[in-house]
């Protein structure tokens, strides 16, 4: 259970909700909404403990579970995906001992063998009574569930793309046993199968769920209350996200109509107080407590929310690249035992729009990384073409740190003057924003941040993975728009069908295999199983 009164958040000096009080209860499955920069996943990590709260109270009751939007990486170098799963339960620690009491037996004395035989017989011991045999099919269970195969569980957890390190930290929360989750975009990076898991999981899931997600499939499906964030301030609704939509318009009008009541009045009060203020005395003092009222009133008014303000992104047309911006000749990419692709060749003509299309884990991510220069192959080799300048939009936003203010973001990728910096971020809703340190920033405006350092960069190749993660439908409409009158070249990563299939990209890359082909909405399938 959570219980929050009267709290206040704020991101720097910035103020972000004040006066939020609601309760999380057995059973409730409450969506949380509201523009990119309203506060939602700030709340989220207050709630979660893992940010102060400057002004009231949350009351925890029982085991909370949180799904941040970041990528976790595991605390042990080496922890593979199966054992990082485990440790919501404290059992992983045992079998990573387990194992390492294990191998110390072969290389062992005869005397020093017995001893270690003793202790992981106890540790055995420890484990099996805690349960850990099936909870370890348990939470392989919940992996595969989510779209996590049996190579990844093997696969450390360093190695993984940001798109399977998040599944692998659902599976974790999920697996782990609560009483309340906190989760913060979870259906990030997982494909129809996985969703339509996830959403029966919470459907009967026991316990209090507060949920943030521009999926509005899940939203509807899985809720049974909303939270609407907005103008520093949360209101609730009851009903799925379809209801809380046409409530939302009901109280709006309804506000409207008391507003322009109340605007009315002042206006004939104030009329009254223009007229009679220099006639009688009598008629004098009845205008001055006419103005008593109309001071009253004023400081009274029904407020109504301003419209939603709308990101603007261009991205100027670049200087044309020669014929083949890129040409990538038998890549070959492995971590460890795990070999990701072999003998992958990537030919891009100037103009072009690629799609990497293939399933989770097959290497999309990968590729594009070697594509932009992040990371290197082991065999093979990439060709950057004649006046090429590469753009490339990280689906973890690793290329962001925390600790540094979005203008010196800006700064980092243009010399253009800091006026003209700041006036662009304005178009992306950052005006506000930019003395901020980037890692106050929500998931949606570090997304707004680079994709704002992309537009300055002019590029004439964009290298996207997954731009779309974190967006609310306006941004992710206005990036569709900047894209599709971009005339660079542009390979994208993205599970996003709607998006995909309205940029209508002309080639595609299909992963493992690397086998290339035109692009037709029969492949759209394909896409939604990313």
């Amino acid at each position: 259970m959570l219980l929050v009164r009267d709290l206040s958040i704020a991101a720097g000096a910035r103020t972000l909700l004040t006066g939020v009080s609601f309760s999380i209860q057995k059973g409730d499955k409450v969506g949380l909404v509201g523009p990119n920069g309203a506060g939602k996943t700030t709340l989220l990590r207050t709630l979660a403990g893992r940010l102060p709260a400057p002004h009231g109270t949350i009351t925890r009751s029982g085991v909370v579970g949180y799904l941040s939007q970041e990528a976790v990486l595991a605390s042990v170098h080496d922890e593979t995906a199966l054992e990082r799963i485990l440790t919501a339960r404290e059992i992983g620690d045992l079998e990573r001992r387990m194992e390492s009491v294990r191998s110390g037996m072969e290389t062992a004395t005869e005397e020093e063998r017995d001893r270690l035989i003793m202790k992981f017989s106890r540790l055995e011991d420890e484990f099996t009574a805690r349960g850990g045999y099936l909870a370890k099919a348990e939470a392989k269970r919940f992996a595969y569930s989510l779209g996590i195969g049996s190579d990844e569980l093997d696969q450390p957890v360093a190695s993984m793309s940001g798109g399977q390190r998040r599944r692998v930290e659902l599976a974790r929360v999920l697996f782990a046993e609560t009483d309340t989750l906190l989760l913060d975009e979870p259906t990030n990076h997982l494909d129809l199968d996985a969703k339509a898991w996830l959403m029966q999981f919470l459907g009967e899931y026991a316990g209090g769920v507060l949920l943030v997600s521009h999926d509005l499939p899940l939203l509807d499906a899985s809720i049974t209350s909303v939270l609407a964030a907005g103008d520093r301030r949360i209101e609730p609704f009851r009903g799925d996200y379809t209801n809380y939509l046409v409530e939302r318009e009901r109280r709006h009008e309804q506000r409207l109509r008391e507003r322009k009541h109340q605007e009315a009045e002042i206006e004939r009060l104030s009329e009254g107080i223009r007229r009679f203020k220099g006639s009688t005395e009598k008629m004098a003092r009845r205008a001055r407590s006419w103005e008593t009222r109309v001071e009253r009133m004023s400081s009274e008014l029904v407020d109504v929310s301003r419209e939603t303000r709308k990101i603007n992104v261009t991205f100027p047309q670049p200087v044309p690249s020669g014929k083949i911006p890129l040409n990538a000749v038998g890549l070959a990419k492995a971590y460890g035992h795990n070999v990701v692709f072999i003998d992958i060749d990537v030919v891009v003509d100037r103009g072009d729009r690629l799609i990497i299309m293939g399933l989770n884990g097959a290497g999309k991510t990968t590729l594009l990384r070697i594509l932009a220069g992040v990371e290197s192959p082991d065999i093979g080799e990439v060709d950057i073409g004649y006046r090429v300048s590469i753009g490339y939009y990280a689906q973890e936003h690793e290329d962001i740190d925390p600790d540094r203010t979005v203008i010196e973001h800006m700064n980092d990728v243009s010399g253009l003057p800091e006026r003209e910096l700041r006036s662009l971020l304005g178009l992306f809703l950052l005006a506000d924003k930019v003395d901020q340190e980037a890692g106050t920033l929500s998931g949606g405006e570090k997304t707004k941040l680079a994709l704002a350092r992309l537009v300055v960069g002019r590029h004439n190749v964009l290298l996207l993975d997954e731009p779309t993660n974190n967006l609310d439908p306006q941004a992710k409409g206005a990036l569709l728009d900047a894209l599709r009158s971009y005339e660079g070249t542009l390979i994208l990563v993205s599970h996003d069908v709607e998006f995909v299939s309205a940029l209508e990209p002309r080639r595609t890359i299909i992963m493992p295999e690397g086998a290339s082909d035109y692009f037709d909405e029969s492949m759209l399938e394909l896409v939604s199983l990313a």
